[in-house]
């Protein structure tokens, strides 16, 4: 059983071992362990533990997600897609569970003016959920290509 749980839970365990989520001012206070919790409970049965996603199936979030922080119509799609605007995260988890996302596994494809969300700003943004999320992924993706971020490919 403990071989498990450290298989398991390593991927987690580092980021919060090292505080990945303190390093950036913030506005919102994130709690790692809460953070972990409710992204176990929420988005790793599908994104799995490591975030990594499933190839063509599950968008990684890994390296992945921070670069949509370029564009204000990515803070925007990151909260909208269904899974996460469907959610039963209430606004205030779900921004906390993003931000530890971006904290833990982006931090490298983050922009320097990045912001971590806020309760209100998901409140705002999360509504309605997306209906065409590949092909508004798509379009986001050429956006950044276009500013000369070309580390992520259109489809997963």
């Amino acid at each position: 059983m403990i071989r498990t749980i450290r298989r398991c839970g390593l991927p987690f365990l580092l980021p919060l071992a090292c505080g990945a989520a303190s390093t950036h001012a913030q506005t919102q206070t994130i709690d790692n362990a809460r953070a972990l919790q409710n992204y176990t409970l929420n988005c790793m049965g599908c994104h799995s533990p490591t975030g990594a996603g499933v190839a063509g199936k599950i968008p990684p979030l890994r390296h992945s997600l921070g670069h949509f922080m370029h564009l204000p119509q990515g803070r925007e799609f990151a909260v909208r897609v269904p899974g996460a605007s469907n959610s039963a995260l209430n606004d205030s988890e779900l921004a906390e569970v993003v931000n530890w996302l971006l904290m833990s596994y982006n931090r490298e494809e983050l922009p320097a003016d990045f912001h971590p969300y806020t309760a209100e700003e998901v409140a705002r943004l999360r509504r309605p959920a997306l209906a065409e999320v590949a092909q508004r992924r798509a379009y986001l993706v050429e956006l950044l290509h276009q500013q000369g971020i070309a580390a992520m490919k259109p489809s997963y």
